[in-house]
């Protein structure tokens, strides 16, 4: 099954993240980012995410809302448009990594993207550890 993305964030931060996963992933025509900002009324933010889900939800199969905080306005956005009626699958807590993810798992239905999301999500923060190898030569290489 095919889906459509809404970014939907604080500042322009979608915008960059869809930006960055651009460079790897190419063009994404199934991607919309946008953007609460102080010059955005929060009214105007939700007509605007309506339009996007609406546009969205006529060309694919199913749609996915991600959003940067818990609680924050695009959130509240997002809630009030699920309990309005539309169908759509909502996280929040947005990193480049699950959506990354997202943009490189083709074809997932609704329980594929949510299993997706929950282990790209889990994965994505983890310590760097870097050690140098025991190495005889002047040479430093590190061992990753």
């Amino acid at each position: 099954m095919s889906f459509g993305i809404i970014l939907a964030t604080h500042a322009h931060v979608g915008e960059a993240m869809l930006e960055a996963a651009e460079m790897l992933a190419g063009k994404q025509e199934r991607v919309r980012a946008l953007s609460l900002t102080p010059d955005t009324t929060v009214s105007e933010f939700e007509d605007q995410l309506v339009c996007a889900y609406d546009e969205l939800a006529a060309t694919y199969d199913h749609v996915v809302a991600l959003c940067d905080i818990y609680g924050g306005s695009p959130f509240n956005v997002i809630s009030r448009i699920k309990l309005a009626g539309r169908e759509l699958t909502a996280f929040t807590g947005v990193s480049l990594p699950v959506l990354i993810e997202l943009l490189f798992s083709g074809n997932l239905t609704v329980d594929q993207v949510r299993t997706a999301v929950e282990n790209a999500a889990a994965n994505a923060v983890r310590e760097i550890v870097v050690e140098l190898a025991e190495d005889s030569d002047d040479d430093v290489d590190l061992d990753l």
